[in-house]
């Protein structure tokens, strides 16, 4: 039997806001007789909205006002209840995330989401979403090929690489289309503070309020280009490449295709030159300069580079379509306390797995999120015994014995049922539990775990991080 559910996907970014909504379709791929195994068979776009300009205050904030009623009027447009929405994500992007009012904007905007609607905006999970949307991921296995794609957006650049459709690195760049802006008469109205350090260290001259010299502009766009260059074939960057990096910076993995999208793209892949500063202009910032500056070096050097499925929406789509994971099938969940959002996971392990010391760990572990409801992760072993599964549930709820809130295991490997089984059975209804497995998560993760669908749960793990 299959089933169906509506996801949305509500991307507010540095320069765009928009949205989308999709049809996943949830069915068990094995027969009666076997182990069910859920998976979704089909992901369907079903609309996608007009592309605004992110709303802002006269203080730089987000105007919350405009950004709802944009929402309010696609989902009209589109005839979708904000009731029937099950899943997705509401994500801010790029330098909007930096906003002061970020996060009281996605607060705010619960309103339209359905009971599992993620809100996050990690820019490491921005170019994994991206990755998804552009069909990084797909290309990946399609090629056999490491496929790295950069999402050049207006205040960031997310980037992320895939290998057998896994993201294998992600990373982020202060480099974006409207880090400088203009006015109609061409004086700098915006330079963006993570750039303002940049320009005397490359000789240009540019200030808010003069109209910059044409040189100028290219020199900073072409210095841009030169770091994706210098990325896609590994080549050592100087001192001020290093510091545009957000957060962290690439693994030293080598890359066999690259692809773009984001806005700036939509510049990279047509053949429209901009070679003077009238040009320029006329869009409003530096995004389509910068476009051809990455056009050119590629194709100096006659790198060729793989069209992706989306450009300007590939976020959106990858938040809308790809945000969410199935629990394996033989998990333990107790229903009454689910939807849960927004819980630390908290990795036991990061490499080695003691099992045979897991009070002791457990108990280490837990000590900075006292007061805290969290979300235990390890790999586990491939075939536990019935004494391992024993003596874990043993020392996770004496490491617990105080703990108020629902027990949250999330284990990679295949044998979620029976450990919560038997947490479940010391406990003896004491606490609510929650099992599950196939599920990857890593220290400074965050986990939605939604209300229960085929016998299998929605899960997100994802990335809080607002500010650098």
């Amino acid at each position: 039997m299959e089933n169906e559910i509506l996801s949305v996907g509500i991307d507010i970014g540095t320069t765009t806001t928009q949205l989308i909504f999709s049809k996943l379709y949830i069915q068990n791929t094995v027969s009666t007789f076997l182990i069910p195994e859920v998976k979704i068979t089909k992901k369907e776009l079903i609309y996608k909205s007009n592309i605004y300009f992110t709303p802002l205050l006269p203080d730089d904030k987000i105007d919350l006002v405009k950004v709802k009623a944009i929402l309010s009027l696609e989902y009209n447009k589109a005839s979708i209840n904000k009731k029937d929405i099950s899943t997705g994500a509401i994500i801010i992007t790029g330098e909007t995330a930096r906003k002061e009012n970020a996060e009281e904007v996605l607060s705010s905007l619960s309103e339209f989401a359905g009971d599992f609607v993620i809100a996050t905006a990690g820019p490491d999970l921005e170019g994994i979403l991206a990755g998804f949307g552009a069909g990084a991921s797909e290309t990946s296995k399609s090629l056999t090929a490491k496929i790295l794609n950069f999402d050049v957006g207006g205040g960031t650049t997310n980037a992320a690489m895939f290998w057998e459709e896994e993201a294998i690195d992600a990373y982020a760049l202060n480099i974006g289309g409207r880090l400088v802006k203009f006015d109609e008469g061409g004086a700098i109205t915006y330079i963006s503070s993570k750039i303002q350090w940049l320009l005397p260290k490359l000789n240009i001259n540019l200030k808010i309020g003069i109209k910059p010299k044409f040189e100028d502009l290219k020199k900073l766009t072409d210095f841009f280009a030169k770091i994706f260059f210098q990325l896609t074939n590994d080549v050592l960057l100087d001192e001020c490449a290093e510091k545009l990096f957000i957060n962290h910076r690439n693994k030293p993995i080598k890359t066999d295709f690259i692809s773009f999208s984001g806005g700036v793209a939509e510049f990279i892949y047509n053949n429209i030159c901009i070679d003077n500063f009238e040009d320029v202009i006329c869009f409003g910032d530096i995004g389509p300069l910068l476009g051809c500056s990455i056009r050119k070096i590629y194709k100096t050097n006659n790198i060729i580079l793989l069209n992706p499925i989306e450009k300007i929406r590939a976020t959106v789509i990858g938040a809308g379509i790809h945000s969410i994971k199935l629990s394996g099938s033989t998990v333990m969940f107790d229903s009454n306390v689910l939807p849960i959002k927004n819980i630390p996971i908290i990795k036991l392990f990061s490499e080695t797995e003691n099992l045979n010391n897991m009070y002791e760990i457990v108990t280490e572990k837990i000590k900075p999120f006292e007061g805290l409801a969290i979300a235990l992760a390890f790999k586990g072993p491939k075939s536990p015994s019935y004494v391992q599964i024993k003596t874990m549930a043993e020392d996770i709820t004496k490491a617990l014995s105080f703990y108020d809130y629902p027990i949250i295991i999330i284990v990679e490997n295949d044998f979620a049922k029976a450990l919560g089984l038997a947490i479940k059975n010391i406990l003896k209804a004491s606490k609510a539990v929650i099992c599950l497995d196939n599920i990857k998560a890593l220290n400074g993760d965050y986990i939605d775990i939604g209300n229960p669908l085929a016998g299998v749960v929605p899960v997100v793990v994802k990335t809080l991080i607002f500010k650098n």
